[in-house]
């Protein structure tokens, strides 16, 4: 019986560790089920939180991507950018503001110091202050509201600038400057060459009509004077004409300075020389003023007409000296320059290599306005009997002929500065020729085209008293008949290069083709789109302007007869 109690007992405590080691083993579930969730919230937490790295991260990765947008955009920017406070202090001013005004933020903390800066002339400044608020009124946040003033820099000079203005939602300023000054200037300069090709090409048309009436004129003054010994009652009066005819050349010279492809005798010359010897000649007959050369020694060569750069030269120490009444000094200086792409621009110019020729006054200086308008044909600020306003004119025009260009510098009550360029030849200076005043006889036989029936007339006769045989033909088509027909015969062509129909240069070209060798001198009172160069460059032996002197004529004939085919 003892036995089954124990026996009972020992049971009943199994079944207690049975029941307890189920309790445990739950209790061990239950703990390994909360590690379990505990673990995974952990890994969400680590996951959450490499993500939140990770999105750190990109927010400063975009943050370096807008702050290089915005090193791009403004502080790289060709275009100067400000941020106005709505207390008008300056907040912040890029680089390129200060590039090109010159002014940092210290310069101009306040809007007070940005307006006394910018415009020290009081009548701009409250011009410029008035359209700043006037624009405030008009155009609300976001709008751009656009304006272009002349603007002092910090170094003295002005600029053109163009603001764009825009008001933001916190009423801070936004503005951009874009300096317009070599846009302007450019402008400018492409209006006046505009004006000058349309008024030139009126001018040539005139001098052209102009110099074929002079030549009617000139050649029978010419032909009077052959027969009348110098102690005749009217040989004075005739040489006194003459020299009338050569004045009114001269003005047509002026006309065709500016008239487009003015330039004829074109040579290979030292600068140098063309200066001293204008200069020296306008020096003896001005003796109220001082004069003062600088030659650069190893001036390069230029391809020019002589002529016409030495009318360009003297026009310059004229309107020098007219601007120095009370007397004063003249000061002209030959350099060699290169020219960028960058300056070609303003100058209107190629880029390249120039001879530059400065010419400087003491006088009284012009105003902006004057400076405008002093390359206008008859423009002057001179008295009548001083000028018909040509010389400056004709100055812009020759040089404009000739490549080159010319750069004005003038300041009231401190003189001016004209500086004139010219383009560098590559080929060698030749030397100048020996010229003749007696009329030069021959015998050969000369055929004479050309449309103008006084022109024709006078130049037959004048032709045969130095004892050539003439044939003439009044249009470009009929010489060239003439000329195949009597091909052999014929030693010269003297061609007008303006002519209706058939004009110089297809007329040169037909004979050309009937004799690769024939001789032809060419003549006109002017030269459309450098045609008379055009022709010359194709073979021409010559040329001769007119109104011309027998005496002239005469040289000019010999000159191409005699020289080799």
């Amino acid at each position: 019986m003892k036995n089954d109690i124990k026996h009972r007992h020992l049971k009943s405590e199994v079944k207690e560790l049975r029941e307890r080691l189920a309790e445990l083993q739950k209790e061990i579930e239950h703990y390994k089920r909360v590690a379990a969730e505990t673990g995974k919230k952990r890994l969400r937490d680590i996951d959450q939180l490499t993500r939140l790295v990770s999105e750190l991260k990109d927010a400063k990765e975009a943050l370096s991507k807008e702050k290089e947008k915005f090193k791009i955009l403004v502080e790289e920017s060709p275009f100067g950018v400000a941020l106005i406070g709505k207390n008008a202090r300056y907040k912040y001013v890029n680089s390129r503001f200060t590039e090109i005004l010159g002014y940092t933020l210290d310069d101009i903390s306040t809007g007070r110091d940005w307006w006394g800066k910018a415009y020290p002339d009081k009548e701009k400044r409250t011009l410029a202050m008035s359209m700043w608020v006037e624009d405030l009124k008009k155009f609300g946040p976001g709008e751009i509201r656009p304006r272009t003033f002349s603007v002092k820099c910090k170094d003295g000079s002005e600029k053109i600038i163009n603001f764009r203005s825009v008001t933001l939602s916190n009423e801070d300023q936004f503005v951009i400057y874009e300096d317009v000054t070599k846009q302007k200037r450019i402008e400018k300069e492409l209006i006046q060459a505009q004006k000058m090709d349309a008024i030139g090409t009126l001018a040539g048309g005139i001098a052209h009509d102009f110099n074929n009436l002079l030549m009617g004129i000139q050649g029978r003054i010419s032909l009077m004077l052959m027969d009348l010994s110098p102690g005749h009652p009217h040989f004075e009066e005739l040489k006194k004409i003459e020299e009338i005819i050569k004045t009114a050349s001269d003005l047509t010279s002026q006309l065709l300075g500016f008239a487009r492809g003015g330039k004829y005798e074109v040579k290979v010359v030292n600068p140098n020389s063309i200066v001293e010897k204008s200069f020296k000649m306008f020096g003896r007959t001005r003796k109220d003023i001082r004069i003062h050369e600088k030659y650069c020694e190893d001036a390069w060569p230029i391809e020019v007409d002589p002529n016409q750069i030495e009318q360009v030269l003297l026009n310059l120490y004229i309107n020098g000296w007219q601007a120095m009444p009370s007397g004063g000094d003249l000061y002209v200086e030959t350099s060699n320059v290169t020219i960028d792409t960058d300056n070609s621009l303003g100058y209107q110019i190629q880029p390249g290599r120039y001879v530059k020729i400065s010419v400087t006054d003491t006088g009284i200086g012009m105003d902006e306005k004057t400076l405008g308008r002093i390359f206008e044909p008859f423009f002057t600020t001179k008295e009548k009997q001083r000028g018909v306003g040509l010389g400056l004119a004709s100055v812009y025009g020759i040089v404009k002929n000739h490549g080159g260009t010319v750069e004005v510098f003038s300041e009231e009550g401190k003189g001016s500065t004209f500086n004139v360029y010219l383009p560098v030849s590559n080929k060698k200076m030749e030397e100048k020729g020996a010229f003749s005043e007696k009329i030069i006889e021959g015998s050969e036989k000369i055929l004479l085209i050309d449309d103008e029936g006084e022109v024709l007339d006078v130049g037959r006769r004048m032709l045969e008293k130095m004892g050539y045989s003439v044939v003439t033909a009044n249009s470009g088509e009929k010489g060239v008949q003439l000329y195949e027909k009597l091909a052999t015969d014929i030693d010269l062509v003297i061609l007008d290069m303006i002519m209706p129909g058939m004009g110089g240069g297809e007329t040169f070209d037909s004979l050309r083709l009937i004799n690769s060798s024939v001789k032809v001198l060419l003549s006109s009172g002017y030269s459309v789109e450098s045609q008379a160069q055009n022709i010359l460059e194709r073979g021409c032996n010559g040329f001769i302007q007119k109104p011309f002197r027998i005496e002239d004529l005469s040289l000019m004939i010999r000159k191409v007869l005699d020289s080799a085919s």
